[in-house]
């Protein structure tokens, strides 16, 4: 991931780059006892200089995420608790998340791109194929409530109209296109901080406490279409309501 860069940001590169480096080790991405990439590595992979690497690496330090070992490197030394999640499988008829009454779609972005890795892998992209890369501002009553970037196999995203994705949910356009229908919907909730780039489009000051959602949706085992949402935490609940099944 690589971090946007501004001349003005009321939070400092090296709390931002603070905060990616933790979360390969909270996530356990980056286990105890590991070796984090190289300095001069992480400052490319994140767009920053290596001095703003090494006040991260320094205060990750100091807080026992990290230590450093002369000649040698930098490692997790971090043993306590990693974030869990919560797998909650619920039977529903209807898999829109969405609620239509007052929801609309800004555009920001389309087209065909090379994708990331964990893209590739999830979404089981072929060799020299491309994946369609959809950024969209969600409007509640012409309020901007979520950033999302989603991501959808190329033999998929090819076909989609534009003037679909000012008004329809991903998830209803992609299965509009598919000869079978969406069977499952798993999400990722997590708390984040926001990017000046999500916070411009959100309207929040950078910074700002977001709620990251991740949704992958699925036709039985095969992955069709991930949406990557960052929403604002004064305009959005995340409600979850389970029902026993009746017999």
């Amino acid at each position: 991931m690589r971090l946007a860069k501004r001349p003005v940001s009321p939070m400092p590169l090296y709390f931002k780059v603070m905060m990616e480096i933790r979360e390969n080790i909270l996530t356990g991405n980056w286990s105890s006892d590991s070796q984090i990439p190289g300095e001069l590595d992480l400052a490319q992979r994140l767009g920053v200089s290596v001095i703003t690497i090494r006040q991260a690496l320094g205060k990750l330090a100091q807080e026992g995420y990290v230590r450093r070992e002369r000649a040698r490197g930098t490692f997790v030394q971090w043993t306590g608790p990693l974030r869990q999640s919560i797998n909650l499988e619920v039977e529903a008829e209807d898999l829109v998340a969405v609620n239509p009454d007052g929801t609309s779609f800004k555009l920001l972005a389309y087209g065909l791109v090379e994708p990331p890795k964990e893209i590739s892998r999830d979404l089981q992209i072929e060799a020299n194929e491309k994946v369609a890369r959809i950024t969209r501002i969600r409007l509640s009553q012409g309020q901007p409530l979520a950033y999302v970037i989603s991501y959808v196999p190329s033999r998929i995203g090819s076909k989609i109209l534009k003037r679909d994705l000012t008004r329809l949910p991903l998830n209803i356009i992609v299965e509009n296109l598919l000869p079978f229908k969406i069977t499952q919907v798993k999400h990722t909730v997590a708390a984040r901080l926001a990017e000046e780039e999500v916070a411009d489009h959100l309207g929040v000051p950078a910074g700002s406490p977001v709620l990251y959602v991740e949704r992958d949706y699925l036709h039985k085992k095969e992955m069709v279409l991930r949406s990557v949402g960052f929403y604002r935490t004064d305009l959005f609940t995340y409600e979850l309501t389970l029902k026993r099944r009746t017999r």
